[in-house]
């Protein structure tokens, strides 16, 4: 398989600009990972040995569609893989457990083989197979006229969430039932220092944030 340049956004304030490009918000993201943790936590140790990841997958497939199902983005089942679509950007989204996201080395690996549903929808692209790298976020965009939401032209992402509670939404390319490499990560939200001291003014107290004192009057 020819080799291809993953396009990735790795900050919050890059994926928050990528997000908006199909007109969704880095909370959805995290609402949908929370709805899937919280589903795995809740699995009890008399239960089948996979309900963690059932659960997840379940609630996590539940939030997704509840999150982004607005008359844009409808309800999609082609070959069997639950998911969103918006057939006016062209994009499909469904939810994968991952064993971790965010990863800039290590590439997510799901918890359980793809099927062949999966693997044709996400099929070595052509252009990348004739060494074409998209370069800019309106180039992976696709084309106005795409209107077919079951053509090859729609592109499939899925959320993908971590056991750590890491989350990206990322386009894999599938093949042999793995993910063979990526079209596209984009990191939403990863358990480790550089974004847990990320700076968000709206949200997170400010360093230099003065209190100011004075003397209380005892006469």
């Amino acid at each position: 398989m020819a080799a291809f340049n993953t396009a990735i956004t790795d900050n919050p304030h890059d994926a928050e600009v990528r997000l908006a490009d199909f007109g969704l918000t880095p909370m959805q993201i995290l609402t949908i990972r929370d709805s899937a943790r919280a589903a795995a936590d809740d699995a009890s140790p008399l239960m089948p040995l996979n309900a963690p990841g059932t659960l997840a997958y379940i609630r996590g497939v539940e939030a997704l569609r509840a999150q982004l199902l607005d008359g844009e983005w409808v309800i999609d089942r082609t070959l069997g893989v639950e998911a969103v679509i918006n057939r006016e950007l062209g994009i499909r989204i469904g939810y994968q457990n991952v064993d971790k996201a965010c990863d800039l080395v290590f590439k997510p690996i799901p918890r359980s083989v793809k099927g062949p549903a999966s693997e044709k929808m996400c099929s070595f692209p052509l252009f990348d197979y004739y060494g074409m790298t998209l370069e800019t976020d309106h180039d992976r965009v696709p084309r106005d006229d795409v209107k077919d939401p079951h053509g090859d032209q729609v592109t499939t992402y899925f959320v993908m969430v971590g056991e750590d509670g890491s989350v990206e939404l990322s386009s894999p390319i599938i093949a042999n039932r793995r993910y063979s490499d990526f079209r596209e990560r984009i990191f939403v939200d990863r358990l480790d220092e550089d974004w847990e001291d990320r700076i968000e003014p709206d949200s997170e107290p400010l360093d230099d944030f003065d209190v100011p004192v004075s003397i209380k009057d005892k006469t």
